[in-house]
């Protein structure tokens, strides 16, 4: 057999660049509380408040949301009245509270009705159920249903929101197992889509390196978590919504636990964990600490500039210290760009008057994204 000897040098590159480019630690996880029986099967987590944690249970389970404290215990639940539970994974919460639950679980890549479920706020709805707006989706680059066993990476298992899109992260059921995790964007809001691919990422030969089964985006310092089963991967100062091309990590867990399928940051780098328990064995709620990035706590608007007033009833000030010249962004809860502002160190601008309404401004420099809500009444 003729061996390629520059397709040789290239395959060891890139060997060489997935080795070196991450650093590997341990994290503790630490068992909080045992999960209700009535979540036996948990697999996604939305953490509203300090002890509100909303959950659901996975495909072929009742169409209820669940809110849980950290002890485990029900507090409420939500029915979903127009929706079926077909294969419901994970959960995620938008700058404005909204909830989207993902049913859009594919164990066999065959399913032609994908699709994301979005409400408000579940702390605020009254009563015990409510109708979800239909986000609808095709992933563009699936072509058979289901395709090749080599090539079933169309299992949709993890989701985060950010800058007014959905991020969605495959489940690689291929066999052999390549290793890859892609990353689609959608827009989070109702009606029907095809979800972009933006990205993928290499993260192991094996099964338990590379199946994602949650994701989640922390709203200030734009870090991407995803979970596997045995380690979490983190990507931290990414440009924009490029979070693969970020500083990649991996947290590996110091003990083991059962079938992992949420995660939510909770609390600077903490975040909460939840597993899958059984008819004889329950789940628990786990924390871990990722503990301090250098630099990456630095990463707060509030330490850099100002907006003032906020909330306002339509214009504001916009004030940094960062050194030099810079674009303010400015996005609608939608994500979409609505202005820009050029702003100087030291410098008190005026902005122009928004309508009514949730904005995020974001101001990027190399390496770093600072932002901060705006609210207009």
């Amino acid at each position: 057999m003729k061996i390629n000897l520059k397709f040789l040098i290239t395959l060891f590159l890139i060997s060489i660049h997935f080795c070196s480019s991450a650093q590997q630690q341990f994290v503790d996880p630490i068992q909080m509380g045992e999960i209700s029986s009535a979540l036996r099967e948990t697999s996604g987590i939305a953490v509203t408040a300090s002890n509100k944690i909303w959950s659901h249970n996975d495909s072929g389970n009742s169409n209820e949301i669940f809110c849980i404290d950290t002890n485990g215990v029900v507090l409420r639940s939500i029915t979903i009245s127009n929706a079926e539970n077909v294969d419901w994974e994970d959960m995620t919460l938008d700058a404005a509270g909204n909830l989207y639950i993902n049913d859009a679980g594919n164990n066999n890549n065959d399913r032609h009705d994908l699709k994301i479920l979005k409400i408000p706020d579940p702390d605020l709805i009254d009563g015990n159920a409510i109708e979800a707006e239909i986000i609808s989706f095709v992933l563009e680059d699936q072509t058979a249903f289901p395709p090749a066993q080599n090539n079933r990476n169309f299992d949709i298992e993890a989701i985060a929101y950010k800058f007014g899109y959905l991020y969605l992260f495959t489940k690689n059921r291929s066999t052999p197992q390549n290793g890859w995790c892609k990353m689609y964007r959608l827009p989070a809001i109702a009606g029907q889509f095809t979800a972009s691919l933006q990205d993928s990422v290499f993260l192991g030969a094996n099964n338990d390196d590379a199946r994602v089964t949650a994701a989640d985006i922390h709203p200030q310092t734009g870090e991407l978590v995803l979970l596997t089963a045995n380690r979490i991967i983190s990507f931290t100062d990414a440009m924009g919504d490029r979070f693969l091309d970020g500083v990649k990590n991996y947290y590996t867990f110091t003990s083991e636990m059962g079938q992992i399928e949420a995660i939510q940051f909770v609390e600077g780098r903490k975040l909460y964990i939840t597993e899958e328990g059984s008819s004889s064995n329950p789940g628990y709620i786990y924390r871990v600490d990722l503990g301090t990035i250098n630099g990456l706590d630095d990463h707060s608007f509030k330490n850099y500039s100002q907006i003032f007033p906020n909330p306002t009833s339509g214009s504001f000030k916009l004030k940094t210290t960062l050194p030099g010249s810079h674009k303010a962004m400015i996005y609608n809860i939608d994500g979409q760009l609505v202005g820009e502002l050029n702003i100087n160190a030291n410098e008190t601008i005026s902005s122009f008057t928004l309508k009514p309404g949730l904005y995020l401004i974001q101001i990027n420099l190399p390496g770093k994204a600072f932002q901060e809500k705006l609210i207009i009444n």
